[in-house]
């Protein structure tokens, strides 16, 4: 099997692939990949004009996404599955590496039919933008009262295109932002998480243009001190893939992204903000705003090896 090696130019074929599967994941787009490049090496390859992505991290192989378009109901994919398969055992090292994450729930009994197993990796969090957009009723009251008390400390804040000379300063303050977190949280697997986030950031930002990212920044007293980024999944679903804020700043957050919303609200009735990560404390925040629906995600293995 012949692979190249992912890189920006990639991003039409990848887009053109992509834009036929049905998913709500949110990283079945090609930003959420490229972003972490500096962690894992990411190849494709067409089979049965199916694009597959693989990822290498070390001597190992393992696919971040399904082959796409998911197409289950066509016996050429379950072949596509399976040779793909092949080829990560018999490349890795560690043959037990070898996995397929990101599975949509509704391609799970197609998986078990065909001698897979499946295993819940995260789930991702949907949100109706119309609902963020108004916080009604009392159970978006601490919302709104924080949104309230940032627009009357700062009357003049605005969301504000992000443009590249925006760059040095947003990623001056994920720096700010990633030492007050780090400060707050000593859990190591949490500073890991965070020093892994750096270069993602780093990618995303200083990249937003080639990968068509939408990114807002907000200015206090000329300085920036917030920045929002995401991407569009679909025609109504739009995948909110960074946000930071000075965390000293009271209510900077819930202004942020009630105003990020509203500006695709015209656009898009769903948002998607992504999984937790596993962190109970951005599991309290992301349930807060009360998600319409929490769509699971899952790892396949093959029961073969």
């Amino acid at each position: 099997m012949q692979l190249q090696p992912l890189t920006l130019n990639d991003k039409p074929i990848f887009d053109a692939h992509a834009h036929r599967s049905c998913t709500r994941l949110s990283h079945y787009a090609f930003t959420p990949l490229y972003v972490w490049r500096e962690h894992f090496q990411f190849y494709w390859t067409l089979l049965a004009d199916y694009l597959c992505i693989f990822a290498k991290q070390g001597d190992d192989y393992f696919m971040p996404i399904l082959p796409m378009p998911c197409e289950t109901d066509d016996r050429v994919y379950l072949n596509v599955i399976r040779q793909a398969y092949q080829f990560m055992l018999a490349s890795s090292r560690n043959p037990h590496i070898a996995r397929i994450e990101n599975v949509p729930r509704e391609t799970i009994a197609f998986f078990e039919k065909n001698g897979f197993c499946a295993t819940l990796k995260e789930t991702e969090y949907l949100y109706e933008t119309e609902v963020l957009v108004g916080l009604r009723g009392d159970r978006y009251k601490q919302q709104r009262h924080a949104y309230n008390a940032f627009v009357a400390e700062h009357p003049a804040a605005k969301l504000r295109p992000y443009t590249p000379v925006d760059q040095d300063a947003c990623l001056a303050l994920y720096d700010r932002w990633h030492e007050t977190r780090s400060q707050k949280y000593d859990d190591p697997i949490y500073s890991a998480m965070l020093d892994d986030s750096w270069s993602a950031h780093r990618i995303g930002v200083s990249h937003a243009e080639a990968l068509e990212l939408l990114g807002r920044v907000v200015r206090i007293d000329g300085e920036i001190k917030g920045y929002t980024f995401g991407y569009p999944l679909n025609a109504d679903t739009f995948c909110v893939i960074f946000e930071i804020t000075d965390l000293s700043i009271k209510g900077l957050a819930q202004f942020i992204y009630r105003e990020f919303c509203k500006e695709l609200m015209d656009t898009y009735r769903w948002i998607n903000a992504m999984d937790d990560s596993g962190l109970e404390n951005l599991k309290r925040v992301k349930h807060a705003y009360h998600p319409i629906e929490l769509i699971p995600s899952y790892n396949v293995l093959s029961l073969a090896h």
